[in-house]
């Protein structure tokens, strides 16, 4: 076996520099949703998505490639922190990827945008082909090396531009980009090896995903506590910091106390572990779109809680939550868990609410989305009280 590629028969729990590189994505997700509180319409909203969507692609792939690779050699080590490095340039430069004048920070940070970005993907495959040479994924990172470099100048035409041109250019890069991963970077005449043999490493991968998860939950944490402590106490923001806690509450019970269980499930009990955890790398991806918006939104309801919504305060503050339980109830369905109807009613409600809620303020609005997760997470704890044969339809 090569010295950088750990044997297949041995797992590993996650590593302190495994978990030191994810702390820069709790940086991401906060200029995310800065980004986001901007610009808060149709523009933004898209804007902010193509970003997620980088931002997400960057992390998982170096994830996928770090798990199999030994962590503890030092040229890995080197790599990551180099990637890092990277991450922490891309994401500082999120707020103005798009050259607004983002809450102070001044200037087009498009091009450091994309000099991070792109050092992060072509800079680790590199990396990667030197590492897996002679191993039977050698091919698959050459594949994939070659895509990066073709959507490299897809990026770079961006920079040129600016407004809705950068947004549209940034957009078929992001397809481009998740469209070569679901097939698998294919070439003519050169298909990836890539296969499901990389099932012995789902335990490891399902842990990266949850601590992920918590990350970008903290993050909610942190930046709605912050604008609360810098913001007049009043009771209406009292109660907006309430609503937003809750909803924090019932997202960690609804991941934890569902999702990864049936993940976990599916890993042991399952003939394709490498599916499930493909299935939940783009659950995982959703989620934190929705977990974006619902910090912004809380972050809104919190400044100016009387505030009338509008489209695109209502977009965000409902959509985020809906985008959640749908990522969930995919992840579930696809990796044959019992399909919780809780979470298709869940958006449901959200829309009704959305539709009742139209021209009242950002707090009831808020205050009727952390309702809905809550009433979800309650549907879960109840329905385990109460096991179901296959059989039947899930509460």
């Amino acid at each position: 076996m090569l010295p950088l590629v750990r044997p297949r028969e041995i797992a590993r729990a996650v590593t302190p520099i495994e978990l030191f590189f994810d702390l820069v994505y709790v940086f991401a997700v906060s200029q995310l949703v800065r980004h986001l509180l901007y610009d808060v319409d149709a523009r933004g909203l898209g804007e902010t998505l193509v970003l997620t969507l980088a931002v997400m692609y960057a992390w998982f792939m170096t994830v996928w490639t770090s798990n199999w690779l030994d962590v503890d050699r030092r040229p890995v080590q080197l790599m990551l922190l180099g990637v890092m490095f990277a991450s922490l340039l891309m994401s500082a430069s999120v707020a103005g990827a798009f050259g607004d004048d983002v809450f102070g920070i001044t200037g087009d940070r498009a091009g450091l945008f994309v000099i991070g970005y792109l050092a992060i993907q072509i800079g680790r495959t590199i990396f990667a082909v030197a590492a897996f040479r002679g191993h039977r994924l050698h091919a698959h990172f050459v594949n994939a090396l070659v895509w990066e470099i073709a959507t490299a100048p897809i990026w770079i035409a961006g920079i040129a531009v600016d407004g809705d041109a950068r947004l549209a250019i940034w957009s078929v890069a992001i397809a481009v980009t998740y469209g070569g991963v679901i097939a698998g970077h294919p070439l003519p005449g050169r298909r990836s090896p890539f296969s499901s043999d990389n099932q012995i490493y789902a335990e490891h991968l399902i842990e990266r995903f949850r601590l992920f998860f918590l990350i970008a939950l903290g993050e909610t944490v942190l930046s709605v506590g912050n604008v609360f402590a810098n913001a007049p106490i009043e009771a209406e923001r009292l109660l907006a910091l309430l609503a937003a806690f809750v909803g924090t509450v019932s997202l960690w019970w609804c991941y934890f106390h569902r999702v990864e269980r049936t993940g976990i499930d599916a890993v042991e009990g399952g003939p394709d572990a490498s599916r499930v955890v493909a299935l939940g790398n783009y659950a995982l991806i959703l989620m934190v779109i929705g977990i974006v918006a619902i910090a912004a939104g809380d972050e809104m309801a919190i400044v100016d809680p009387g505030h009338h919504t509008d489209a695109s305060t209502t977009a965000i503050v409902f959509g985020g939550p809906a985008i959640f339980l749908l990522a969930q109830l995919g992840f579930m369905h696809g990796a044959g868990g019992a399909m919780r109807q809780s979470r298709l009613l869940g958006c449901l409600a959200l829309a009704v609410l959305a539709i009742l809620t139209a021209s009242h303020s950002l707090l009831i609005a808020v205050l009727a989305s952390s309702a809905v997760l809550l009433a979800v997470a309650i549907a879960d704890t109840y329905a385990d009280r109460r096991p179901l044969p296959d059989s039947a339809p899930a509460a």
